[in-house]
C-alpha cells in the first residue's frame, strides 16, 4: 500500500482571488492549485496525523503516568515524578485542534454537500474517536464552538457529559452514512486503516460506543448492559482491529520508533508493568520489551519492535479490548460464565495479537493466578489483564482512573493524576478556559 509522508502539516485549502474584479474569475484560474484537496490526499494524511499523536505525546504520557513505561531523564522523567505542566501538552493540543480535527470538519461538510455519505461517515468515526480522546484526557474541552478559526479564537468549553451526548449521536449518524446504498464518491486505497470497507469502519464506530458506555459505569445503571449491546457489533477479530500501521522510511516511522531512536533513554519499560508480567512468567515480556544494558535504571528493559519497530502499528481499539469490555460488562451484571470466557479471549486475543505460540497460551492460561475460574474471577482480575493487553494505549490510563486497577502507588507525593493539565495556548488566547484545574482533579466519568 501506497504511503504517505507523516507530519502533522493540514492539507492545504487555498482561496483563490482575482487581482481585479473585471476579470471573469473562471478564466483568472490556476488548475496547478486547486481550491480544495481531494479526499484522497486529505484522508491519509488525517490518519497518520492522528495516529501519530496517539502513539506519540498521549501514548507517552499516559503510559508514564499509569507506570507502564517509566520516566528516567528529561521531560519524561518529569512526568514520572507528576510535574506535568501546561507546556507539555501544547503540542499535542494544537496538532489535534488544528490539524486532523480541523481537517475532519471540513471534510464532513465537504462530503455532505458532495453526496458522499461514504466518505463523511469515515471522517465522522475519526472525528469521534479524536473528540472523545480529547475530553477522556482533558474532561472538559471546546466542541461546539470548536474548529472555526478566525470566526472563533475563543470558543466555549463544553462539559464532558454534553460532549459524550453530542459524539454519541455524530457516531449513530456516520454508522448511517456508512450504510447509505449509494455515495458519489468512496474511500478506497487512499484509507490506510480500513482501505474503504464500510462495513470495517460501522464496526469501529460500535466499538468506540462500547468504550464510551464502560466509562459510565459508575454513573449509569445502563452503562454495563449498553457497553455490551454496542462491542457484539463492534471488532469480532484481531484482523478488524483499528489501527495506524506506518511506513518502512525514517520519514514515515512509528512515533515510538522515531522517539526511542531520538531520545533513546528517556523511557524504559515499567517497573510495575514488569512486575506483574514476570510474577506469571508472562510470554508476552520479551515481545513488549527487550534487556536495556544502557538504561538510566539498572535491570529495566525498553520497548521492543512489536511496538517501536519503524514500521510498526499504532492501535486505536483492538477485538482484544473488546473482549474485555465484555468480561467487565458481564461481570458488573452478574454474568460470571459470560464474564469468564470474553477474559480468556481478552488474554488470548492478545497473546495472538502479539505472536505468542498457542502452547505458550495454553501454559499462561493454566495458572491459576491468571484464570481462577469463573467463580473466582473478580474485576481486579480482568482490568490487570487488560492493563497488560492495552500497553502504550491512553485509553489504559481511563481504566485506571475510573476502577483503581491494577494498584498503583504514588510515584511520588501522595495522589496519581487524574488528568492533563490545559495548554499554555489556551490559558494565554483563550479567556474561557476553565480556571482552577490542576492534575489531581477527576474527568466527570471517573468517581469510583
Amino acid at each position: 500500500m501506497k504511503r504517505y509522508l507523516i507530519g502533522f502539516c493540514s492539507a492545504l485549502l487555498v482561496v483563490l482571488t482575482a487581482c481585479d474584479t473585471w476579470i471573469d474569475p473562471k478564466i483568472n484560474v490556476n488548475p496547478n492549485t486547486p481550491e480544495t484537496a481531494a479526499y484522497s490526499v486529505v484522508l491519509p494524511t488525517v490518519q497518520a496525523g492522528m495516529a501519530y499523536v496517539m502513539g506519540g505525546d498521549f501514548g507517552r504520557y499516559t503510559s508514564v503516568l499509569n507506570q507502564q513505561n517509566t520516566g528516567v531523564d528529561r521531560q519524561h522523567l518529569g512526568i514520572y515524578n507528576y510535574q506535568f505542566t501546561e507546556s507539555d501538552v501544547n503540542n499535542a493540543w494544537s496538532t489535534m485542534y488544528t490539524g486532523p480535527m480541523n481537517d475532519l470538519a471540513i471534510l464532513i461538510e465537504r462530503a455532505k454537500a458532495d453526496g458522499a455519505p461514504h466518505y463523511q461517515g469515515v471522517f465522522q468515526v475519526l472525528m469521534a474517536y479524536g473528540m472523545i480522546t480529547m475530553s477522556d484526557l482533558w474532561g472538559d474541552i471546546p466542541y461546539s464552538e470548536a474548529l472555526s478559526g478566525a470566526k472563533n479564537p475563543e470558543p466555549k468549553y463544553d462539559t464532558q457529559e454534553s460532549i459524550y451526548t453530542a459524539v454519541n449521536a455524530m457516531l449513530d449518524d456516520a454508522i448511517k452514512n456508512l450504510g447509505a446504498a449509494t455515495s458519489n464518491l468512496k474511500p478506497g486505497s487512499d484509507d490506510l486503516m480500513y482501505g474503504g470497507k464500510t462495513a470495517s469502519w460501522v464496526k469501529a464506530a460500535n466499538s468506540l460506543k462500547a468504550r464510551m458506555a464502560i466509562h459510565l459505569v459508575n454513573r449509569s445503571n445502563q452503562a454495563a448492559a449498553g457497553a455490551l449491546a454496542a462491542a457484539a457489533a463492534g471488532i469480532a477479530s484481531n484482523a478488524e482491529d483499528f489501527q495506524f500501521t506506518f511506513g518502512a522510511l525514517e520519514t514515515e516511522g512509528n512515533p515510538w520508533y522515531q522517539f526511542t531512536t531520538q531520545r533513546d533513554g528517556d523511557l524504559t519499560f515499567g517497573v510495575k508493568l514488569s512486575e506483574i508480567m514476570m510474577a506469571t512468567k508472562d510470554p508476552r515480556g520479551p515481545i513488549f520489551a527487550v534487556a536495556d544494558s544502557n538504561s538510566a535504571v539498572s535491570g529495566t528493559s525498553r520497548m521492543n519492535e512489536f511496538y517501536a519497530g519503524i514500521g510498526s502499528a499504532v492501535p486505536f481499539l483492538t477485538y482484544a479490548e473488546m473482549k474485555f469490555i465484555e468480561a467487565e460488562a458481564n461481570s458488573r451484571l452478574g454474568n460470571a460464565a459470560a464474564a469468564h470466557a470474553a477474559y480468556v479471549a481478552g488474554i488470548t486475543a492478545s497473546m495472538q495479537r502479539s505472536g505468542v505460540a498457542p502452547t505458550a497460551i495454553t501454559a499462561y492460561l493454566a495458572q491459576p493466578s491468571v484464570d481462577p475460574g469463573s467463580d473466582k474471577l473478580t474485576l481486579d482480575n480482568i482490568m490487570t489483564q487488560k492493563y497488560i493487553a492495552m500497553y502504550t494505549q491512553p485509553e489504559s490510563w481511563s481504566d485506571w482512573r475510573r476502577t483503581g486497577f491494577p494498584t498503583l502507588a504514588p510515584t511520588t507525593g501522595t495522589t496519581i493524576p487524574r488528568r492533563f493539565p490545559y495548554a499554555q495556548y489556551e490559558r494565554l488566547y483563550n479567556s474561557k478556559m476553565p480556571a482552577g484545574k490542576t492534575i489531581n482533579d477527576r474527568v466527570w466519568w471517573d468517581n469510583n
